[in-house]
C-alpha cells in the first residue's frame, strides 16, 4: 500500500494508498476542491526529496485552503477534523518555505515536501489531525527513505536577511510551525528523532535572532541545560 504513493499515475491513486481522505457532508461549500492547484502544471518536478517541512497556517481552515490553492504555497493540508487535501503534487515544486536554509542548502522548496496544519504555532493539534497526520507523514518516510530527523519545522529552516534591526542574516523569521519540534508531539506523530541543533547556526552562517524560538526548537534532554553548541547527529 505504501508503495502507491511514490508514483501517482492518476489524480487520486494517494487517496486510495493513504485511505482515509472522505468528503463530509457538513464541509463548507466549496471547501473541497477535486482539482489540483492552477499553479501545478507549471511547476517542476523535483530531482530528490531531502526534507519535510512542517507548517501551521495561523488561520482557519477555508482561507487558509483558498490561499494555498490559489499559490500553490503547499503539498498537502491537514484540516482539524483529520481530512487530508493534495494542493499540488507531491513530486513537483511546491513555494512553501520561502527564503529557507538548513545546513548551508538554501531555496529548501526545491527539495522538500511542504504540509500545512490549520492551527497556531503555539497551538495544539485535535487527536484527529494527529492520526491523520501521522499516517501522512508514515507513507511519505517511507516513500523518499527519509529518516525522523529530516522532518523539519518552517521555522527551523526560515531565515530574515540583513534589516534595521539585524545586521547579519538570521533565524527566528518565523515561528511558523514550531510546536511539532515539541519531543512529546513528535512521539505522537511517528517521530523519533530530530534535530538538536542549528547548523546553520552553529556554522555562523546565521546568528540566532529569536532566542525563546531556539530555546522551542531545540530543546535540551530532560534534567539538562540548554545549550548552544552542536552534538553529533546522523
Amino acid at each position: 500500500m505504501n508503495g502507491m504513493i511514490r508514483n501517482l499515475s492518476r489524480r487520486w491513486a494517494w487517496v486510495v494508498a493513504l485511505g482515509f481522505m472522505t468528503l463530509c457532508p457538513s464541509a463548507p461549500a466549496g471547501w473541497f476542491s477535486s482539482r489540483y492547484s492552477p499553479r501545478d502544471a507549471e511547476r517542476p518536478r523535483r530531482s530528490q526529496t531531502d526534507y519535510i517541512v512542517l507548517h501551521t497556517t495561523e488561520g482557519g481552515a477555508l482561507g487558509a485552503f483558498n490561499k494555498l490553492f490559489q499559490n500553490g504555497e503547499a503539498h498537502f493540508l491537514v484540516d482539524r477534523n483529520g481530512r487530508v487535501y493534495m494542493i499540488i503534487r507531491q513530486e513537483k515544486v511546491a513555494y512553501h518555505a520561502g527564503l529557507s536554509m538548513w545546513g548551508g542548502r538554501e531555496n529548501l522548496d526545491t527539495c522538500s515536501i511542504g504540509i500545512e496544519v490549520v492551527g497556531n504555532y503555539n497551538g495544539a493539534l485535535t487527536d484527529a489531525q494527529c492520526a491523520a497526520l501521522k499516517r501522512l507523514l508514515d507513507n511519505l518516510k517511507q516513500a523518499y527513505r527519509l529518516s525522523d530527523n529530516r522532518v523539519l519545522t518552517h521555522s527551523m529552516v526560515a531565515y530574515g536577511g540583513r534589516n534595521r534591526w539585524f545586521p547579519t542574516p538570521h533565524r527566528g523569521r518565523k515561528r511558523c510551525g514550531m510546536l511539532f519540534a515539541n519531543p512529546a508531539l513528535r512521539l505522537r506523530l511517528g517521530l523519533h528523532s530530530q534535530p538538536s541543533y542549528d547548523p546553520d547556526v552553529a556554522a555562523g552562517r546565521l546568528t540566532v535572532g529569536d532566542a525563546y524560538l531556539a530555546r522551542m526548537l531545540y530543546p535540551p534532554p530532560s534534567g539538562s541545560s540548554y545549550r548552544t553548541s552542536p552534538a553529533r547527529q546522523q
